[in-house]
């Protein structure tokens, strides 16, 4: 038999197109094709999609967080997830996280529907009728694709539907020429999205999905990210950083810049025990009842999500992420109704979730502990004092990890499970794919590569606002001649971000992604209110503190553990040495904050081809220490795990999935 690509042999086993009610109905090469001209067509056609969209929605979390050093496989991981984990070989089709027809199902859904609308049609004010459509389907087919690069490294690439039978059994996949991978990721992906980059999304009002009305609006992908996340992923020239920082800078903007401040976590020393006690309803919550996008008219954390139904009666029931983190799930339905008015009665839904450790496949890593614990809470009694360390506190969203107490012959165990599922009940809105400190975080590790590291690390310590940046003063002198001289000077007195060094406050002044209009301000007027990634988890570490969390402090830090001779690393020849002691802070605030949303991996990839040669080593090292208990005088490179994944991840090839072949 031919050889049969990836996606034409597998797809036609799951059926093609959003708009057909068969399998042989699309593949027929003369099938009645709909084209998409009202609102409701577009309704049920996006639905269809991003029903699709569900169904790789699971192995965003578990392929982006298994791979990486976050997690670890327990003893309860069944052979696939261990396989993942441990980067064994495997194969497509070992579960349902290893299918790649799912991912291509999206895009050919994504294409047909392109194929079928009227993009041309307007109404009677000249205004396109599907262009928000015709965006969105677009950036849902780009963000799929970026995951196919994330998991696979380089697969092939359409844009037009697959709908000849002929075509699936002339098809040779080991011949095909168009190709996608991260080198060619922005050439192929950013010419259509480019084009709709200010097109507004769509707004189909809420949506029931058995347990609570959801916003529709929080499903959508906005183009900035998208655009964003491609050039910040394929990124080979520093145009190419600053395409990524414009874009988040972008959306940013238009969509309420300011970091919620409600959404920290805090730490305190109880006065009986003696233990550190943590409080992160505010925190957790992002996770556990978001309904509604983040945006200039509520002060939100979510923007995209992709969500569960309650029940099957309302479609698609997302427990696959909880059961592996070690929840037991259950969806149950109930009718209520009144005696005498049955034909009024209403239908609801939920889905409980109880923790079971023998269900517990991943756990957080000790490496994920470490990097806790290393971390210093701040904290002061009074605004006009010093602050000062919380002993034994470290980062205080580590709280997002429930502990369990289970008993059994005698012995009483304590079990952390993953939280961000289930922290107060089955979560209908995760996975959470784009949220405000994210956003922020891919915005800092774009400005760094574009060459402004302390603007970066203001992003984690006090936030960016035109409030807290230094500026030029006018002084007006008058020397004993009596002639007026203008001086102009840097004044960084009283500034938040006073740590930026002039030279490069020069050179962002020509960058429209370092300006920062009121947009960026909770407040319009001259008091700011945006907060440093960093602050959610450790306390008092913006203005308050000059003495821990410092710019000097920090990069001294990641030089030293990078090998680097501190002295000198703030001269003008120096600035590729604090790059990367600053985006190696990024790596680590990216764990600290969104740990176990699926990011991770795909983050670790990102961060090694910014590296260059180096990053081969970095990325080897950085999962091969996810056991590390950093203990001192212990080095954890002799140990057989370490020695066994290095290896592994030594070898670029072991980064990726294996492909399937059909012959």
């Amino acid at each position: 038999m031919k050889n049969k690509s990836i996606i034409c042999a597998l797809l036609v086993a799951c059926g093609l197109g959003v708009s057909t009610t068969s399998c042989e109905d699309m593949l027929s090469a003369d099938s009645d094709r709909t084209t998409h001209t009202n609102a409701n067509d577009t309704l049920y056609g996006y639905w269809g999609i991003m029903k699709a969209v569900q169904n790789i929605a699971e192995r965003y979390v578990i392929l982006g967080e298994a791979r990486a050093d976050l997690t670890y496989p327990t003893s309860y991981a069944a052979d696939t997830i261990s396989n993942i984990a441990n980067f064994n070989m495997t194969n497509d089709g070992d579960c349902r996280y290893l299918e790649v027809k799912d991912y291509y199902t999206v895009i050919n859904s994504c294409n047909n529907y392109l194929a079928d609308v009227d993009s041309l049609k307007t109404n009677s004010g000249g205004t396109k009728v599907m262009e928000k459509e015709i965006a969105q389907v677009m950036a849902v087919r780009a963000w799929t694709y970026l995951q196919l690069v994330n998991n696979y490294g380089e697969v092939p690439y359409y844009t037009e539907p697959i709908t000849s039978l002929g075509f699936i059994d002339e098809f040779d996949f080991n011949k095909v020429q168009n190709k996608l991978n991260r080198e060619t990721l922005i050439e192929k992906l950013t010419p259509d999205l480019l084009r709709y980059r200010e097109v507004s999304l769509p707004n189909y009002g809420n949506y029931n999905n058995g347990a609570q009305d959801i916003a529709s609006t929080l499903t959508m992908f906005p183009v900035k990210l998208v655009l964003g996340d491609i050039y910040l992923t394929g990124a080979q020239t520093q145009s190419d950083y600053e395409m990524a920082a414009q874009n988040y800078y972008d959306y940013l903007k238009d969509n309420g810049a300011y970091l919620p401040t409600q959404y920290t976590t805090t730490a305190d020393k109880s006065s009986f025990s003696g233990e550190i006690d943590y409080s992160n309803s505010g925190w957790s919550s992002i996770f556990s009842s978001t309904t509604s996008p983040a945006g200039k008219s509520y002060n939100g954390e979510a923007i995209t999500v992709i969500p569960s139904s309650a029940g099957k009666l309302y479609g698609t029931v997302l427990t696959g992420v909880a059961n592996v983190f070690g929840y037991r799930t259950n969806s149950s339905m109930s009718t209520d109704s009144e005696e005498g008015k049955e034909e009024e009665a209403t239908t609801s839904a939920a889905v409980t979730a109880s923790p079971d450790v023998t269900y517990r496949q991943l756990g957080a890593s000790q490496q994920y502990l470490s990097l806790c614990a290393d971390q210093k809470y701040l904290e002061r009694e009074k605004e006009d004092e010093p602050v000062k360390v919380l002993d034994g506190a470290g980062d205080a969203r580590q709280a997002i990890l429930r502990d369990v107490i289970s008993m059994g012959s005698g012995n009483v165990s304590t079990t952390k499970f993953i939280g961000k599922p289930c922290y107060s009940g089955f979560s209908y809105t995760f996975p959470v794919i784009y949220r405000k400190a994210l956003v922020w975080l891919r915005f800092a590790e774009a400005i760094n590569r574009a060459g402004f590291p302390s603007y970066a690390f203001a992003i984690l310590k006090n936030g960016l606002c035109r409030e807290y940046l230094p500026e030029y003063q006018t002084v007006i002198d008058t020397t004993e001649t009596g002639e007026v001289d203008t001086l102009k000077i840097y004044y960084t007195t009283n500034k938040a971000c006073s740590y930026i060094p002039q030279s490069e406050y020069d050179k962002a002044q020509s960058k429209t992604y370092l300006t920062f209009p009121s947009d960026f301000t909770y407040l319009s007027g001259t008091e700011a209110a945006n907060v440093g990634v960093h602050s959610r988890g450790c306390g008092e570490v913006g203005f308050a503190d000059s003495t821990y969390y410092t710019y000097k402090n920090m990069v001294f830090k990641k030089c030293e553990e990078m090998g680097v001779d501190t002295v000198g690393v703030f001269a003008q020849d120096s600035l590729s040495y604090r790059i990367d002691a600053v985006e190696n802070l990024i790596v680590d605030e990216l764990a600290l904050e969104t740990a176990w949303e699926g990011n991770r991996y795909p983050d670790l990839l990102r961060i090694a081809s910014h590296k260059g040669d180096a990053g081969v080593h970095w990325f080897a090292d950085k999962i091969a220490r996810r056991g590390d208990t950093r203990e001192p005088g212990v080095d954890y490179k002799n140990s057989p795990e370490y020695i066994n994944l290095y290896e592994k991840l030594s070898n670029k090839e072991n980064w990726y999935l294996k492909l399937p072949s059909y012959k």
